[in-house]
């Protein structure tokens, strides 16, 4: 019966959005399952030559979570990283993410989640992606 539903289970709406910093990027996932009306958001580090979307068990993925209003990701600093929204649910969040630009030592990355805050209302940045 599990195998049957999981087989089910298909995306019918996806978007993804990058924000670079020098060699890496945040990369932003929603996606719905069967016209159910609920995003599910995943938000994971990676090289910024990467093509592929990070497994969300991996030391580069940080928050997962639905239903996000005024989602905004932005790079603070070089190796730190805000999240900020209006509501939603979050179903795993970490403050450290880890990405490997190219040899056996990862670099790590600093996480600051915001939740409940208004994206704008602080200091401004440069580079960020809002949904």
């Amino acid at each position: 019966m599990v195998i049957f539903l999981q087989s089910c289970k298909t995306v019918t709406k996806e978007s993804m959005s990058e924000i670079v910093s020098g060699p890496f990027k945040v990369m932003v996932r929603t996606q719905e399952f069967n016209n159910s009306g609920t995003e599910i958001v995943d938000v994971c580090v990676a090289n910024a030559s990467s093509h592929e979307f990070p497994d969300r068990k991996t030391s580069q993925c940080f928050l997962n979570g639905y239903d996000f209003s005024h989602l905004s990701v932005k790079w603070q600093r070089e190796s730190t990283i805000e999240i900020s929204f209006h509501s939603g649910r979050v179903s795993h969040f970490t403050n450290t993410a880890f990405a490997y630009p190219g040899g056996p030592v990862p670099h790590e990355f600093y996480t600051l989640l915001c939740d409940g805050c208004v994206p704008g209302a602080k200091d401004d940045h440069a580079s960020d992606a809002k949904k």
